[in-house]
C-alpha cells in the first residue's frame, strides 16, 4: 500500500447529525467489500470494487489491492456490500 497521509482521527459519524447518513454506513463497514457507484461529471456511472479503507466528511476511500480509490460522498449513486 502507498504511503498516504489521512486527517487523524475520523469525524464522529455516530453523532446526531450523522445518524442514517452515508458517512455513518460507510464508518460501520470500514474493512468490508463494497461496490460503489459514483455519478461522473459527464452523466456516466462509473463502479469501484474493493475494501472500505478509510472514510471522511466529504469522501471514502476504497483499497483496490495497491491502490486507494477517493469518491466524493455527495456523488455516491449506489452501493452494494458483499
Amino acid at each position: 500500500m502507498q504511503d498516504i497521509n489521512f486527517p487523524d482521527p475520523m469525524p464522529d459519524f455516530n453523532s446526531e447529525s450523522n445518524i442514517g447518513t452515508w458517512k455513518q454506513l460507510f464508518a460501520a463497514n470500514i474493512g468490508k467489500r463494497a461496490k460503489i457507484e459514483i455519478s461522473l461529471f459527464n452523466g456516466s456511472i462509473q463502479s469501484i470494487t474493493g475494501d472500505i479503507y478509510i472514510v471522511g466528511n466529504a469522501y471514502v476511500g476504497v483499497s483496490c489491492g495497491d491502490k486507494i480509490f477517493l469518491a466524493d460522498i455527495y456523488a455516491i449513486k449506489f452501493v452494494t456490500f458483499f
